[in-house]
């Protein structure tokens, strides 16, 4: 009989994979076996043995933070660009990190990620080898197949996420086995499992690209946490770094936990395998939005790293800063990079941009009134004559007073340019119709992100440069003017290259400049838009109409006279030609409301066939001549349909031949002597008037006009009484037909009439300081009531949630528009309304009990850069007459704004925390304002008080060699040797405008004495 056989050894899984993949490396890898050096590193003694030999084994007690070896993110060349003197690393630090990465897997995934996990440098060498061979394998699959394919609501080029698992496996194999030694992103990832994944026969589109995306997103997600890991390295030991350390192990295991997923399906049996991807699309759709969210956490903590550290240690560690700041750009590029360019994720980027709403030529709820087609005819063949010539000047400034008939020339023009797209050599670019009392429309904050919007739908390629500067810079849209011109317009400009059949030159059209709220603003855009002239990749114009103002007159004075021509409108335009523009545009007015009165079966005696006749017309055009605005608000008048046109007329008459009464007054007094003709009751009028001012007064003197149902919320007034007041003012006010739509004043000039001087005296009239007064004790209530303001307003989850991750229907849904406004707003009606605020008021009072709220609605509504200028008011404002706790109140809320607002601004509940428990021990705003959040068991040692440094102002890339304030201190100039002179606005940091000609080092500045000029000194002799 023959002997038993003998039985065989029962093995681990781990060794059984083990077995496989040394056996499988050495047999068939295309790539050589690891040299005799690579073996002699598998010694019982090696750190990675020693790493997993420990792993083996749970400290639980282990709790040292660890020291955090050297990064190997992107070339040797940047590991020694972030490395310190001081940085050492050993493998037991390195271990304890890795062993609390596991400690926050479960029980299955901990030991199953083990089994993957190789103990020797040589083995980890290889599995990157060959997983980097298998990677390029499905790279020259994916060539042949050339899928693409919608992934995770973005076009994937499968072919170009297989180029990236290369390119970061290549990073890991460049490195080699020298840092798999100490680097526990070397050690802490399942190579083995990674190697199989990439080996596995795959060969349908949807397998490949969850195979490929997925891989892709875990190594990127590896190299940030490495070039994170480095950073972590360099800090002190402190709570701050504890944090950190904490936010790097939780997106380490999440990491971690994906990838055992995957590997798990891999060991189902092959027929089943086949059937299924290794990750579901929901399933990497989830893993990259919390990859996103933990880290923007992770972002956070690097920031508040420094935080307790001496001012010393705080500029070294800023030097760290940005040099892992270089290190994440570069590997976030690399992770974006796309030869198709994703078109979704290029207009995500782009939508991050805020823009003035209604401000375009053609937004929905503004008038869309053109030129008739008969009139302005010579001027208008003259505009369409210069955009069309390519050797005209870049600028064409139309100027003229108010209600002349600019904005509706500015509306022609832009229609007529919006069709010329298709047809010709040139196009609409964009447009932007500046309004006074209309929020953003009536500043130029958002005035350059909206022009970009425009520009990016009608430029071919600009979309890609802008969406890369957005996603570097998400903030730029509340730096100075000068810096969103050059990055969002001019640096894309300079970049772009225009198709051959397309159009050669984009017109933007901009209207009402003089309603800009800010003088220097007018005359900052005139500057940078002269230097577009220069282009030579596009040619983008200039249409530009306006007041003849004195801001934008000394604008135009400092642009040389070849890049702009101008024309003023009264002046240009024969009187005879204005009387039969007048007259056509009447005619065909007054026909439209006969033909509509006499079609109404219901009504009396028609009017006539010549109604109103030849004498009453040029009555009205003797009226109106040369303002157009009087025609168009006389023809409203008439075509009231509660009232017969022939009484409306007459009354309209009547007014026209009293005393010397303004063309305004004229036209507007009819409209408000109507509102009580048909009131006997002297209480009935009374109370008419009473509603009038409060009602319609808000409406002229709002900062941002309001829907009736919002402005019913503000006021306190029910949405009936408001829409029954603004029922017989059609004339005057645009009102919408529904709760939901701002009403709207058509013309500036009737805000301007009713809070004029000369109506004071009348029951219309309007005090507006009064008003200011009203509306701002109405925001308060509204934001002070029970619902109002209060510790996370739109529920989120945790504290370090980011803005950009809160859905705006959420917020929109928490904060109503009426609230929206008061938040934004109420400083403004402080400001009008001149009030002098101090101790115990009600101002005071609301900052006490709702500062800290307040903010964090304006960092959900993005808007927190405002609050920077709002205090600054608010300090102007208060009693000077002895010392006040309002005022250290106010000062000490301004030095926790400008400590804390860019990272609030990321994630708007850091308020609470990050900024209250390390403002200073002194701090007034931390005392009533601030209570430790629960689940902050030790806050750190803080200052006593406020060190003398009130902000940092950073930009120029030379030494600073001087510095000069304006006379009134709005301005500081600073001269450096990088040839540039810039101007900062003091009170916010804010870089203003950089000036730029100098060929060397500017040595001196100085302002004239009125502040409008600045003079400097150049090594140049300039």
């Amino acid at each position: 009989m023959s002997a038993n056989p003998t039985q065989p050894t029962k093995t681990s899984r781990r060794q059984r994979v083990l077995a496989h993949f040394t056996s499988k490396g050495r047999a068939s890898s295309p790539l050589p076996s690891p040299s005799l050096e690579s073996r002699s590193i598998q010694t019982a003694t090696s750190p990675s043995a020693q790493i997993k030999n420990s792993l083996s084994t749970q400290d639980a007690s282990s709790s040292a933070v660890p020291a955090v070896p050297v990064s190997a993110d992107l070339s040797l060349a940047s590991i020694g660009r972030l490395s310190s003197p001081q940085a050492t690393s050993t493998p037991s630090s390195n271990l304890e990190l890795l062993r609390d990465v596991l400690k926050q897997l479960s029980p299955n995934d901990r030991a199953f990620i083990k089994i993957y996990m190789f103990d020797n440098a040589s083995n980890i060498d290889l599995a990157v080898q060959q997983a980097l061979a298998a990677a390029k394998e499905k790279q020259r699959y994916c060539i042949e197949k050339r899928w693409k394919f919608t992934f995770g609501g973005r076009i994937v080029d499968v072919k170009e996420e297989a180029d990236k698992v290369v390119g970061w496996l290549d990073r890991f194999k460049t490195v080699g086995d020298i840092v798999a030694n100490v680097d526990p992103m070397h050690v802490g990832l399942p190579w083995a499992g990674i190697r199989l994944l990439l080996e596995a026969a795959v060969s349908e589109v949807n397998q490949m690209t969850s195979l490929l995306v997925g891989c892709e997103i875990a190594l990127y997600t590896a190299n940030r946490l490495k070039a994170y890991i480095e950073f972590l390295h360099q800090l002190p030991t402190t709570l701050t770094r504890t944090n950190f350390q904490t936010a790097i192990i939780d997106l380490y295991a999440h990491m971690l936990r994906f990838l055992a997923c995957a590997i798990r399906i891999y060991q189902t049996s092959t027929f089943h395998r086949a059937l299924r991807a290794f990750w579901t699309r929901g399933d990497i759709v989830d893993f990259e939005k919390a990859c996103n969210e933990l880290g923007v956490r992770v972002e956070i903590e690097a920031r508040n790293c420094d935080r307790t550290l001496g001012a010393q240690d705080r500029e070294w560690i800023g030097k760290l800063k940005q040099d892992l700041q270089k290190v994440l750009e570069e590997l976030k590029h690399f992770h974006r990079l796309q030869k198709s360019l994703d078109r979704l994720e290029i207009k995500i980027d782009l939508n991050k941009l805020p823009y003035a709403k209604g401000a375009m030529y053609n937004s929905y709820g503004n008038d869309h009134i053109t030129c008739h087609p008969a009139t302005r005819v010579d001027l208008l063949n003259e505009i369409y004559d210069w955009a069309r010539d390519p050797h005209s000047k870049s600028i064409f400034w139309l100027s003229g007073w108010p209600g002349i008939g600019k904005s509706t020339i500015s509306r022609t023009v832009a229609e007529w340019l919006a069709g010329q797209g298709s047809l010709g050599s040139v196009d609409l670019g964009a447009s932007f119709f500046f309004k006074r009392g209309e929020g953003d429309r009536g500043s130029a904050s958002r005035f350059f992100p909206t022009i970009t919007r425009e520009l990016v739908l009608k430029i071919p390629g600009l979309d890609a440069f802008v969406a890369e500067v957005v996603t570097q810079d998400p903030l730029i849209f509340d730096k100075a003017l000068g810096e969103q011109f050059d990055k969002l317009i001019y640096q894309p400009l300079r970049q772009v290259k225009l198709v051959a059949n397309g159009p050669s030159t984009f017109i933007v059209v901009v209207d009402a400049l003089d309603e800009c709220e800010k003088e220097r603003d007018v005359k900052v855009i005139i500057d940078l838009w002269s230097r577009l002239a220069h282009l030579t990749t596009v040619r983008l114009k200039l249409l530009l109409t306006s007041r003849p103002e004195l801001p934008i007159q000394l604008g135009f004075r400092e642009i040389f006279t070849a890049i702009h021509q101008d024309m003023v409108l009264q002046d240009a335009v024969p009187h005879t030609t204005i009387q039969r523009d007048i007259l056509i545009f009447l005619k065909d007015a007054f026909g439209k409301i006969r033909n509509r009165f006499n079609r109404d079966p219901l009504l009396g005696t028609p009017l006539d066939r010549d109604w109103p006749g030849d004498k009453r017309l040029q009555d009205l055009v003797d009226m109106a001549v040369p303002l157009f605005i009087v025609a168009t608000t006389v023809c409203r008048f008439v075509d009231d349909s509660d009232w017969d046109p022939r009484e409306r007329l007459e009354t309209i008459l009547q007014f026209s031949g009293i005393g010397k009464l303004e063309q305004i007054a004229q036209t507007y007094l009819p409209v408000l002597t109507q509102l009580s003709a048909r009131l006997n009751n002297s209480h009935s009028k009374n109370r008419l008037y009473q509603e009038f001012r409060i009602i319609i007064g808000s409406i002229v003197s709002l900062a941002e006009p309001l829907s009736i149902q919002s402005l019913a919320v503000l006021l306190n007034i029910s949405s009936d009484t408001i829409a029954l007041r603004l029922r017989p003012l059609h004339s005057v006010l645009r009102i919408p037909n529904d709760l939901d739509t701002p009403i709207r004043t058509l013309h500036l000039s009737f805000s301007e009439f009713l809070l004029s001087d000369q109506l004071q005296l009348e029951p219309f009239g309007i005090n507006g300081q009064i008003t200011h007064r009203m509306l701002l004790l109405k925001c308060l209530q509204l934001l002070s009531r029970p619902g109002g303001l209060q510790e996370n307003l739109c529920k989120l989850e945790y504290p370090g949630k980011p803005r950009r991750e809160i859905d705006q229907t959420t917020i929109n849904n928490r904060l109503s528009s009426a609230f929206q406004y008061a938040c934004r707003y109420w400083v403004q009606h402080v400001k009008h309304g001149k009030i002098e605020i101090h101790d115990q008021d009600d101002v005071h009072t609301f900052l006490q009990e709702h500062f800290l709220h307040w903010l964090e609605a304006m960092s959900l509504m993005n808007r927190l850069a405002e609050v920077i200028e709002q205090l600054r008011i608010l300090q102007s404002l208060v009693s000077s007459d002895n010392p006040s706790d309002l005022s250290d109140f106010i000062q000490d809320a301004q030095r926790i704004v400008l400590a804390n607002r860019h990272f609030v601004d990321l994630a708007p509940l850091q308020i609470y925390s990050s900024a209250m428990i390390f403002a200073p021990q002194t701090s007034l705003v931390r005392k009533v304002c601030g209570q430790v959040p629960p689940w902050i068991r030790r806050c750190p040692i803080t200052p006593p008080m406020w060190s003398l440094e009130l902000q940092k102002l950073e930009g120029h890339t030379g030494e600073v060699n001087a510095v000069a304030f304006s006379q009134d201190g709005s301005l500081l100039a600073s001269a450096s040797t990088d040839w540039t002179v810039k101007l900062w606005n003091p009170a916010t940091g804010q870089e203003i405008q950089k000036l730029e000609g100098h060929t060397d080092w500017v040595n001196a500045v100085a302002f004239s004495q009125d502040g409008s000029l600045l003079a400097s000194a150049s090594d140049d002799r300039t």
